[in-house]
């Protein structure tokens, strides 16, 4: 964002031009039409006031250069400058109308010259040299003409002179301060206004780059919820599949049980991926889409690996109404950790255990296979942490995605073996 000092106005519109054109002809035919009145009204001074001609040409002098005011206010505001001092100095019938364009044209030189110190020199020289010109008109050398074509008229409880000076500083003061105040007034303003609609298109970039990366952050998690339903399902169904082939002919009944659970595992499967992939496919909301499974599917989850492994599910101390977040958490933890149960242990046995105390919530897996080289790794150091996500560590993207779970809640993950087998143990911290 510009700030004030480098800040320059930008150039007139077309339709700002067509105004100013529209001002400039409508103020030079007011102070033609002024002069003419004027004289009408017989409001001359004699022999010092020029013929009718040479009043119009001072009237198109001082009026028309504000048809040009916005594009070229320094030279708009000299070239009125010397006109309204030439009118004044040729005694013209007039002086309100052109002290209208006098102080149009230095207003525009403070509301829309983008030469910030020029405008200032330009205005002070005019300002003097205004002031200098009314002096003459003060002087001594003008002041007899004036006071002898005042002779007679004199009616008001001031003197001629103090009264006249009186009158035209005043005026003049007015006119010029006025002018040269509400052109800065105005130059500010725009400036401010500017600056503003820049900090708000700033602002709503900031909003669109925001939803884009919550869109990214939130097709991410659905990635790695993708990546638990696909590993823990297929898993289970390649287990089950197995157990199938070999019982087919020394126990059909036990057989069928386990097509029944790959059946079960691929519909479930299908499920899963259909809600998740659906929220891609329609661009729809977390709270719109099917809701997520959470720890109320855990016994469900546990139960599908019956056949293949013996599964225990316990729920300790009194059970908690959880975040959904940090149910569904838990949910994919568990999930993750029984699939590299089935995939690396070698295990007959896992027990799942979910305990509820006074300010935290502990989930467990354990089973009893044999330790793989691939499954010794505790919770990675910072260093192994940074080799992980380059994809090279042990432990592979489900202890990443367990990892980032917990680390979304602020809790506490171990993972490795202990005096019942192979551990798989997250702690969390309730309010």
């Amino acid at each position: 964002m510009t700030t004030g000092s480098q800040w320059a106005r930008p150039s007139p519109t077309g339709r700002q031009r067509r105004r100013d054109l529209a001002v400039g002809v409508l103020l030079t035919a007011g102070v033609a039409v002024s002069t003419l009145l004027s004289r009408s009204a017989g409001i001359d001074p004699g022999s010092l006031r020029p013929g009718q001609g040479e009043e119009l040409a001072w009237a198109l002098a001082v009026g028309l250069p504000l048809c040009f005011r916005r594009r070229f206010p320094l030279s708009v505001l000299m070239t009125c400058t010397v006109a309204f001092i030439g009118l004044q100095m040729r005694y013209v019938g007039d002086s309100s109308a052109s002290s209208v364009c006098l102080a149009l044209a230095l207003y525009t030189v403070g509301a829309w010259s983008r030469d910030r110190q020029r405008a200032t020199v330009v205005r002070i020289v005019v300002v003097v040299t205004l002031s200098a010109g009314l002096g003459y008109v003060l002087s001594a050398n003008t002041w007899p003409t004036l006071n002898g074509l005042t002779a007679g008229h004199h009616t008001g409880p001031l003197p001629v002179l103090p009264a006249f000076a009186l009158y035209t500083i005043g005026t003049n003061i007015l006119f010029l301060a006025g002018a040269w105040t509400f052109g800065n007034a105005a130059w500010v303003q725009t400036r401010q206004r500017t600056e503003l609609a820049e900090r708000n298109r700033e602002l709503q970039a900031e909003r669109d780059e925001n939803a884009r990366n919550a869109v990214i952050a939130e097709r991410l998690r659905i990635a790695r919820e993708l990546h638990d339903v696909v590993a823990h399902h297929v898993s289970v169904m390649g287990v089950q599949a197995g157990a199938a082939r070999l019982m087919l002919t020394r126990d059909p009944p036990a057989a069928e049980g386990a097509l029944l659970s790959i059946e079960s595992a691929g519909r479930n499967a299908v499920e899963e991926m259909h809600r998740l992939l659906g929220v891609l496919r329609d661009g729809r909301q977390p709270a719109q889409a099917a809701p997520a499974a959470g720890i109320e599917q855990l016994a469900t989850l546990v139960a599908g690996l019956r056949g293949a492994l013996r599964t225990t599910y316990t729920v300790d101390g009194e059970p908690r109404e959880l975040p959904q977040s940090l149910s569904i958490s838990l949910y994919r933890i568990t999930q993750e950790a029984l699939t590299n149960t089935v995939r690396h242990a070698d295990a007959s046995k896992v027990d799942v255990t979910l305990s509820y105390r006074a300010t935290t919530v502990e989930l467990t897996v354990v089973d009893d296979g044999r330790t793989a080289a691939d499954r010794t790794a505790t919770v990675p150091t910072a260093h192994d942490a940074q080799r992980t996500r380059s994809g090279r560590a042990r432990g592979g993207l489900g202890h990443i995605g367990m990892r980032e779970r917990v680390a979304l809640h602020d809790g506490t993950l171990q993972i490795g073996p202990d005096d019942r087998g192979y551990c798989v143990r997250a702690r969390f911290r309730l309010s």
